[in-house]
């Protein structure tokens, strides 16, 4: 397999620039249709509830034009499987379709890249391209290289015969363990160094003094996530400042004997907060002539809306290709994490607003101003994810955290970074005293996603409408952070204004 064949900029941005009303019109059209199917006993759409809803299989199970939405607005984020044969026929239809003006192909010369509207003149080649556009790359030979290279990558698995990280002695760096099993899987050796402190967040200091560090984190996890792990989990809760110091000792230690070090990482703000973090510790390292090399993208053929590297390992051949998009990392971006990451650890949001604006390094550029938003806006003192869950709650409820999760993932979030651990978190500081979110129905019984169910208040939706403040009429225990800047609802108060696009410091 070749290096770099088919590169990210090969491959068209995620859907992104739909906006949030047009995405959801979009899913409820989709969901009706599917829903009238599954209610005329249409097989395809007995199928896709039975695959795609949790429900799906339970004999008592009477979907409802929600459960439909759930199944539509899932296949966004999902990994399509390509077959090359069935594209090639594709095209041909499309070409005989759009001769013949059928409103639907029609519809589709919008991802012709030369903005053809004359049927007439359309050949074979502009229906390709058409078709790989929808599929989310520049050219039909774009699409045809990528799908060589998953053969090629599937084969390897089953019969290996491509040189992956075994040349070095390889350390792989990932925020969490979803790649990991895949990794090897596909047949790679290498060691694993797993970041998964949450800094998106909870109060985040320099990672010196180290005691400090650890303490101030530790707590933070310990306090806001203890109550919902799984049982399977708990002892990661009750040794979380341990696994916090341990991290912490390996980054600084590093090299040791590596003579590779490949950090994967996907472009939202956990990601790339994780990614400053590492390459703060890397930057004063000598790391002799091991080498420092980066795996990151914001999209993925095949996926509409793409939200992370973990959705594709349940085709671990993916990783392969990820991998012959590796390069190396500059001194210069090694500067630019750490400054990233020593402006997001101090009281004063300016210096990370400042960043964003230089003219490098967009990925982590996007996600320093997706996370500046976290702070509350001026218009009503929520931050984005707290406006966006009640808007949601507001047009689905009553709903429960776990479709509400979903909801927000794969129709309003421009930049999904929450886990549903993390999100339960935020929600919770909303329902504490009933003021914005009323709990009108709980079972213990439930994991913590689907333990309650909320309705907003009416005093919930004039805070979304912008007719209050929720820092100067909630609730005085309210409290949260943003990196070391403290969001509560006493003293000055940095927020984020839209309409100036920076973070301003209000009395």
């Amino acid at each position: 397999m070749s290096r770099k064949n088919v590169t990210s900029r090969d491959v068209l941005p995620s859907d992104l620039a739909i906006s949030t009303k047009e995405r959801y019109q979009q899913n409820l059209k989709h969901a009706k249709q599917l829903l009238a199917d599954y209610q005329l006993h249409d097989s395809k759409a007995v199928t896709r509830f039975k695959e795609n809803h949790p429900q799906g299989n339970d004999l008592n199970f009477v979907p409802t034009l929600q459960d439909a939405r759930l199944i539509i607005s899932g296949k966004s984020v999902r990994l399509k499987r390509f077959s090359f044969e069935k594209l090639k026929k594709e095209a041909k239809d499309l070409l005989r379709a759009l001769k013949t003006n059928e409103s639907e192909a029609v519809v589709r010369l919008e991802y012709h890249p030369k903005g053809l509207r004359d049927v007439n003149v359309l050949k074979l080649a502009d229906a390709q391209c058409i078709i790989a556009g929808e599929n989310g790359f520049v050219s039909w030979a774009k699409l045809k290289t990528h799908f060589s290279e998953i053969c090629l990558a599937q084969e390897h698995i089953h019969s290996p015969r491509l040189k992956l990280d075994h040349d070095l002695k390889t350390l792989h760096v990932r925020c969490g363990t979803d790649i990991q099993s895949a990794l090897k899987t596909c047949g790679f050796s290498g060691e694993f160094l797993e970041i998964s402190n949450p800094f998106p967040e909870g109060r985040v200091p320099p990672f010196d003094p180290i005691d400090n560090f650890v303490n101030v984190r530790g707590d933070f996890i310990v306090q806001n996530y203890g109550a919902d792990v799984p049982p399977e989990f708990s002892d990661r809760i009750k040794h979380a400042y341990d696994e916090i110091r341990d991290v912490e000792n390996k980054l600084r230690s590093l090299p040791q004997n590596c003579e590779r070090i490949v950090l994967w990482f996907e472009h939202d703000p956990f990601d790339q907060l994780c990614l400053a973090y590492v390459l703060a510790h890397l930057v004063n390292i000598n790391l002799g002539n091991c080498l420092l090399e980066l795996i990151q993208i914001d999209r993925f053929p095949g996926i509409k809306k793409f939200i992370g590297i973990g959705y594709l390992c349940e085709h671990p051949e993916n990783l392969i290709l990820l991998w012959q998009q590796r390069e190396r990392i500059s001194s210069t971006m090694t500067a630019f994490g750490t400054r990233f990451w020593s402006a997001f650890t101090t009281d004063n949001p300016t210096e990370l607003w400042q960043l964003s604006q230089e003219q490098c390094f967009p990925i982590m550029r996007q996600a320093m101003l997706r996370m500046l938003k976290e702070l509350p806006w001026t218009t009503n003192g929520l931050s984005l994810t707290e406006q966006l869950a009640l808007e949601i709650i507001d047009r689905d409820g009553p709903i429960n955290m776990a479709k509400t999760f979903h909801f927000l993932n794969t129709e309003s979030e421009p930049m999904s970074f929450l886990g549903d651990i993390m999100f339960l978190s935020v929600m919770r500081l909303l329902w504490q005293d009933s003021m914005v979110l009323k709990v009108i129905g709980s079972d213990a019984n439930e994991s913590p996603m689907l333990r309650e169910t909320v309705e907003i208040t009416a005093t919930g939706r004039e805070l979304i409408r912008g007719q209050h403040n929720w820092l100067k009429i909630g609730d005085p225990r309210y409290k949260r952070w943003v990196g070391n800047v403290r969001v509560s609802n006493s003293g000055k108060q940095w927020y984020w204004c839209p309409e100036k696009d920076r973070p301003v410091l209000i009395k």
